[in-house]
Parts: structure tokens; C-alpha cells; sequence
């Protein structure tokens, strides 16, 4: 039930429009202050591996959409694929999240533009044809100081080949995506979690002397993210400090979600994401 109420804040607290969008040139769709179009890492497929393709949404200047986890407020963007028999779409991949805020409320979105990834594979049944047409309903949320929900009707043709062709437009976008995306933390990195009444904290190795530049982007609705993440170094270790939703659940176990540090982990600095999932202990 609170799930509803948080959905129905976002969508209806304001009284505005849901925008459909109408087609611009280049097979983009253009709803109020985002613009939608589906892209490929490919020109030609062969049908015989997987290929990339992605939803691509450009965002005017102070909207944003939603991250798969949005925290206090927001409803994440959602794809229904419409696809020829024999290809089959895996999971929608979001990219890396940020803050964001929706008037004064702290969120975890995304602004600008962005892709959001989804595989594509092929079975033995799917039959060569001229070109492979790929459909897809996707509908979302987009806010600055108001929010506006929209939908839209995206299409796209890759022709059919002997060999798979690169699409040299799109391939450095694809490739930074997955360069961006979150790692798992090294094996002996030994991280804590604790939770004293409405609070939870991380306890993480020293990181150095520097200050660290944390937060963490929590799944579910289990840490407020309209909250301060206050982080402070004593007894040799890092800690990071977080307020429970009132969202959350009333019994949490874990603390799942992405780790973020600004200056990067390891020696790529395009990786500034650790994948946690840390068994939560009371005090």
C-alpha cells in the first residue's frame, strides 16, 4: 500500500498531462522535455549472435528520469518489447545512477542522455529475413519541479546480413556503458553493516587519507535518499552513515545496492561503482 501512495505522489500530485510523444525527424520521439529513439551497436545482423540494442532518452536541461531503484520518490522507466518469433530480450539494463531532485526531494535518477541496454538473442527457429524489426511500448516518468509521465511507440529496422556490421555512430556510447557499469568489490575488501533504530551504517577499510567522496545508492526503498549520507573516519576504518526509509520494510536483513566513490576504485576511472550486498547486523 505505501508502494501505491509513493506511485501516486509522483504521478498525480501535480495534475498534470500524461504526454504522448509525436515523431520528429531520424526516428526520434519528442514528449515534453524528453526525447525517445531506439539504437543499435550494429548495422547489419547475421542472426547468428546476440546483439546489442538500446532505448535512448535525451532530457532538456533540469529533467530527469528515474534509476530501477528511485528512492524516496520516482517511478523507473519500463520497456514492453514487441519482437519477431525466435528473438528473444533479456532484462532491460539501466545505466549508473546519480542524485537527482524532484523539486526539494532527493532522488536517484538519471539526466542529459542516456542508453538503457537490452540484449537481444536469436534461436534456431528465428528465419532470415530482409530486416529485423524491432518494437517496443516504453513509458516513464520525468521531473524537475513538477513531474510529467509520458509513453511512446519506438520502432527500429537493422537489416539482415551474411556478417554482423558495427555501427560506428553508437559503438564508443556502447562501449562506455559497459565500461560504467558496476563491479564486485575484491574479495578480501571486508565491508560491515549495521542498523540502530533508524539508522544504518557501512563500515569500509580505510580508503586512504583522503576524504573518500561516498554514497550509496540503496535497492528497494530501504535508505531515505532525501537524507545526507554523512561519512567520517575513526578507529581506522571509513564509515558512512544512512537514515532508514519510511518505506522500507519493517524487517530488513541485507543492505543491497551500489557503492559509489568519486575519485573511482581500482585503476580505471570510468569505474566508480561497487556492487554490495552485506548481511545487516543490530546493535
Amino acid at each position: 500500500m505505501r508502494k501505491i501512495f509513493s506511485l501516486i505522489f509522483c504521478l498525480a500530485g501535480f495534475g498534470l498531462p500524461v504526454f504522448h510523444s509525436f515523431s520528429a525527424e531520424g526516428g526520434i520521439e519528442i514528449a515534453g522535455p524528453t526525447r525517445h529513439s531506439l539504437v543499435s551497436e550494429i548495422e547489419v545482423a547475421d542472426a547468428k549472435e546476440s546483439i546489442w540494442i538500446a532505448w535512448r532518452i535525451q532530457r532538456d536541461f533540469g529533467w530527469h528520469t528515474y534509476w530501477l531503484h528511485p528512492g524516496d520518490v520516482g517511478v523507473p522507466p519500463s520497456v514492453e518489447w514487441i519482437l519477431p518469433e525466435g528473438v528473444t530480450a533479456g532484462p532491460l539494463l539501466f545505466p549508473v545512477p546519480t542524485r537527482v531532485k524532484m523539486g526539494q526531494i532527493g532522488a536517484h535518477g538519471h539526466h542529459d542522455e542516456t542508453l538503457f541496454l537490452c540484449e537481444l538473442t536469436f534461436s534456431d527457429t528465428y528465419k532470415l529475413t530482409d530486416d529485423l524489426v524491432i518494437e517496443a511500448k516504453v513509458a516513464w516518468l520525468a521531473c524537475s519541479k513538477t513531474c510529467l509521465p509520458g509513453y511512446a511507440n519506438l520502432s527500429l529496422t537493422i537489416p539482415v546480413g551474411i556478417q554482423t556490421k558495427l555501427d560506428d555512430r553508437w559503438k564508443k556510447d556502447f562501449d562506455d556503458f559497459h565500461h560504467k557499469l558496476p563491479i564486485e568489490p575484491p574479495s578480501d575488501w571486508q565491508v560491515k553493516a549495521y542498523q540502530k533504530g533508524d539508522k544504518f551504517q557501512l563500515v569500509l577499510p580505510d580508503l586512504g587519507p583522503s576524504f573518500p567522496g561516498l554514497y550509496f545508492f540503496s535497492e528497494g526503498r530501504i535508505v531515505r535518499s532525501n537524507a545526507m549520507q554523512p561519512v567520517r573516519f575513526k578507529n581506522g576504518n571509513w564509515e558512512l552513515e544512512m537514515i532508514r526509509s519510511s518505506w522500507s520494510p519493517e524487517r530488513v536483513t541485507r543492505l543491497r545496492g551500489l557503492l559509489y566513490r568519486k575519485s573511482g576504485w581500482g585503476l580505471d576511472p570510468n569505474c566508480k561503482f561497487y556492487k554490495l550486498d552485506v548481511p545487516l547486523q543490530e546493535i
